[in-house]
């Protein structure tokens, strides 16, 4: 051995396993630093993520019927074939719910005081076989909500007529966001091949089939989710709004329509209009009524979670109702309706991507059979 050469020291497992743990640990820091300054960050540009994300939606939903059209057609008119069918829908589908939309607002408005008194009576009526065994404090509680609901809706009748300004500044904010939106989309659409394209120059030759096949795994999983939640939401809406209509339940498309829209988040439109369909069936025509209403809603809800969801979206997305409930969860205290929105589509992404990048190790060895 030489003079100035130094004995190597054998580095111990603990050592090991200490070092391993604290650049675990560093690693979760820096991700968490990074991911709160993106947070940080798309919050500051909120309105601009919403359309971004608007135009990728959008884009998705419409692109299989231009890729169809195109293959007779120049893209460019294939794209405002679309729209214009698009457009025609809309135009169609206001007319017709508009007016009723309108008038079922305007009577729920006239109602709406006659209902908070019917409801108080209902909770003071000392011989009610509902509530008449409970101890006197729960009854006065409870005779106390609606008036609260009362001024509780004045205050915000008040509050919409002083920010009516406002309120007409964000309505054209929504029309200019409904306008940019599809020109984004036209623009996605036509040069997104090429963003591809240049994407993969920075790719070496040899993880290029990979990279393309996570790319179009992601591709199948986002069009898949946002193509079939929205067949899910109109099929949940159309479902909720024949069936209060046929109850002769009040503002049943009022109801149908936000369980609809609102079912754009997985399970949320048919859970959120239980409650108002079914108080209100319950003070217009009594227990037996709300009951069946209570019933039609929990069957509505059941063929969703175990019938119509997963054969429209989770054979493409992936995920169990467990996992999507626990997404929208985390999206909503994220990122608020836009988080719960998004939740689902990210999760997936997520999914595949771990999939796709887990290492294969080759099948398993077989464990040996125990002596019996």
């Amino acid at each position: 051995m030489l003079k100035n050469e130094r004995p190597v020291r054998t580095v111990s497992r603990f050592e090991r396993r200490i070092t391993l743990a604290l650049k675990i640990l560093l690693l979760i820091a820096v991700s968490t630093f990074v991911f709160s300054g993106l947070i940080n960050f798309f919050d500051r540009i909120r309105s601009v993520v919403i359309v971004l994300i608007g135009a990728v939606f959008f884009t998705y939903l419409i692109y299989p019927l231009v890729r169809r059209l195109h293959a007779r057609l120049p893209l460019i008119w294939s794209i405002l074939i679309v729209y214009a069918g698009i457009a025609l829908v809309a135009a169609f589908a206001l007319a017709v719910l508009v007016p009723a939309i309108t008038a079922e607002v305007q009577s729920f408005a006239q109602a709406y005081p006659a209902m908070i008194k019917a409801a108080q009576a209902f909770f003071t009526d000392p011989n009610n076989p509902l509530i008449a065994r409970l101890p006197p404090s729960a009854r006065t509680y409870l005779a106390s909500i609606p008036p609260q609901l009362g001024t509780l809706a004045q205050n915000y009748a008040g509050q919409a007529v002083s920010q009516a300004l406002t309120f007409v500044l964000s309505a054209v904010a929504v029309v200019a966001t409904i306008v940019v939106i599809p020109i984004l989309s036209i623009y996605l659409i036509i040069e997104f091949p090429g963003w591809l394209d240049a994407l993969f120059e920075f790719v070496p030759p040899a993880a290029r089939p990979r990279t393309a096949k996570i790319l179009k795994d992601l591709d199948g999983v986002l069009g898949g989710f946002i193509r079939g939640q929205l067949t899910v939401s109109v099929i949940i809406g159309t479902a909720i709004t024949v069936m209060l209509l046929i109850l002769h339940v009040k503002y049943g498309v009022l109801i149908g329509v936000a369980a609809g829209v609102l079912d754009m988040i997985p399970y949320v439109g048919a859970a959120v209009a239980f409650f108002p369909a079914t108080l209100i069936a319950f003070f217009s025509d009594g227990w037996q009524h709300a009951l069946t209403v209570a019933v039609l809603f929990v069957l509505i809800f059941q063929l969703e979670g175990q019938f119509i969801s997963p054969r429209v979206i989770s054979g493409s997305v992936g995920l169990s109702p467990l996992g999507v409930i626990i997404a929208i969860l985390i999206g909503g205290d994220l990122g608020g309706v836009l988080g719960m929105f998004v939740a689902v589509p990210i999760a997936a992404a997520l999914r595949v991507l771990m999939l796709d990048l887990k290492p294969d190790y080759g099948s398993p060895a077989k464990k040996p059979d125990r002596a019996r």
